[in-house]
């Protein structure tokens, strides 16, 4: 069986809703509402998430904003379907 054949879980929302989502537990970060297309997400920033330069790494945001998009997309799927990420895009600004 092919990774496309494999069949989803009964509920696969069900991590998302009890903030039981591993990447969730290795950033920090934990959605508060799942459901209707939509998702808050939060996350406490403390130093682990930091760069070199002792700001908030950008790949953090990367991972939520994608786990927001994914999550409050997939609270729109049938219980057949999937989907996942193509393609993301973040943009950055300096600060001075």
């Amino acid at each position: 069986m092919s990774a496309q054949e494999k069949p989803l879980p009964p509920d696969f929302m069900k991590p998302a809703k009890t903030n039981d989502v591993p990447v969730a537990r290795l950033i920090g970060f934990e959605a508060s509402e799942v459901a209707d297309g939509h998702t808050t997400v939060a996350l406490l920033v403390g130093t682990r998430h930091a760069n070199p330069m002792g700001t908030l790494h950008g790949g953090i945001l990367c991972d939520i904003a994608d786990a927001a998009m994914g999550m409050a997309f997939a609270s729109t799927l049938a219980p057949d379907e999937s989907f996942t990420t193509v393609e993301l895009k973040i943009n950055f600004f300096r600060l001075a």
